[in-house]
């Protein structure tokens, strides 16, 4: 593969190495060979023009064409994935996760509120002899919602990663390394989903702690990230994968990996079932606690309305009584006015007890 209209420090590439079979992977830089020797990677920036790049990487990624390189450099909101060239060229959507707590946990058994998912999009269209990879802006989820979008983590530390695993493949090509790269950003996924679990948990405590937070939005922001994270997995978890290396998402000749990525992606779902299933218990307990409040409320209401009820009421029959057009104790005489004073008094603090009282009893049955 020609290297001659290749320019490594242009700004559309943030990475160039190559990839020879058994080695450590170089840094891919034009040199007085007119070929490349092995499997070159380009790591595009995400805003770059698809018109502008194929003429400087079409020498060294034959077949490409500038509608691969659209998808490629186009975010798709849910991985999804294309075939190119009956199945020679392959663009697969994928993406690396992580669960962020939006305050810091100092003390065990403590009841927090959860924090966000941010997952970092990542495209790679391969054929058997080169690869081509682009990081999108990664994107932020606050429950179900996409609350904001940040610039796309680095993919130098990637190359570390997957090196000793390269050197360890028999006759690999550009697809090989493409599920390298797909396995690693797939160690994430579990990791999220366990702590998602522990987020929930959280939750529960929060339900029986003393002065725990008020939060009964958590659940449902918790259940907003699960199925948010659920819908990401599922395009990635195709029929028949294992015993049909076709339908893998990259051209490739080892499908031991893909096997292992497939098995993670099964293992990460499972686990988001059950935490559904969880989930979906802790609802019915939302519910109830939600009810009992509601009947707390509907009580300490009726029960101030018993008091300024007993409050009113006595006053107002002795001094109807008292407004009768017939004699009555004292009349015309000052005596009588402390007299009704007294009675208020007395009767008043009678029929507050007696409701109070009453409402002990209550309770206390």
């Amino acid at each position: 593969m020609s290297t001659d209209s290749l320019d490594t420090d242009a700004p559309y590439l943030r990475n160039a190495t190559v990839w020879r079979d058994g080695e450590s992977p170089g840094v891919l830089s034009p040199s007085t060979e007119k070929e490349i020797v092995g499997i070159p990677w380009f790591d595009l920036v995400s805003n770059a023009s698809a018109e502008h790049l194929l003429p400087q990487l079409s020498a060294s990624c034959p077949g490409l064409t500038e509608e691969m390189l659209e998808d490629l450099l186009t975010p798709d909101d849910r991985p999804e994935g294309a075939t190119y060239s009956d199945g020679q060229i392959k663009l697969a959507s994928t993406f690396a996760v992580q669960a962020r707590r939006l305050e810091q946990k100092h003390e065990r058994g403590k009841a927090m509120r959860s924090g966000v998912l941010v997952f970092q999009p990542v495209e790679l269209l391969a054929s058997v002899d080169w690869l081509l990879t682009c990081w999108h802006p990664t994107r932020t989820f606050a429950g179900a919602e996409k609350i904001s979008e940040g610039s796309p983590d680095a993919s130098d530390g990637m190359k570390r990663e997957i090196s000793p695993e390269w050197m360890q493949l028999d006759n690999p090509g550009g697809g090989d390394l493409g599920i390298l790269i797909m396995d690693r950003l797939a160690l994430t996924y579990r990791a999220a989903g366990w702590r998602l679990a522990a987020w929930h948990e959280d939750w529960e405590l929060s339900l029986y702690v003393d002065d725990a937070l008020h939060n009964p939005e958590e659940l449902p922001n918790l259940w907003g990230m699960m199925a948010v994270l659920r819908d990401w997995l599922n395009p990635l978890n195709r029929p028949g994968l294992r015993k049909m290396p076709d339908r893998a998402w990259l051209p490739n000749t080892n499908h031991d990996r893909v096997i292992a990525i497939d098995n993670r992606i099964d293992d990460t779902l499972e686990h988001l079932h059950g935490l559904a299933n969880s989930m979906r218990a802790s609802f019915s307990v939302l519910h109830v606690q939600t009810a009992e409040e509601a009947r707390d409320r509907k009580e300490r209401t009726q029960h101030r309305v018993e008091l300024i009820a007993a409050i009113f009421l006595v006053p107002t029959l002795v001094v109807g009584f008292y407004g009768a057009n017939t004699w009555v104790p004292g009349q015309g005489r000052h005596w009588g006015f402390w007299v009704m004073l007294l009675v208020l008094l007395i009767l008043t603090s009678g029929a507050v007890a007696t409701v109070l009282t009453w409402r002990i009893v209550k309770e206390a049955s």
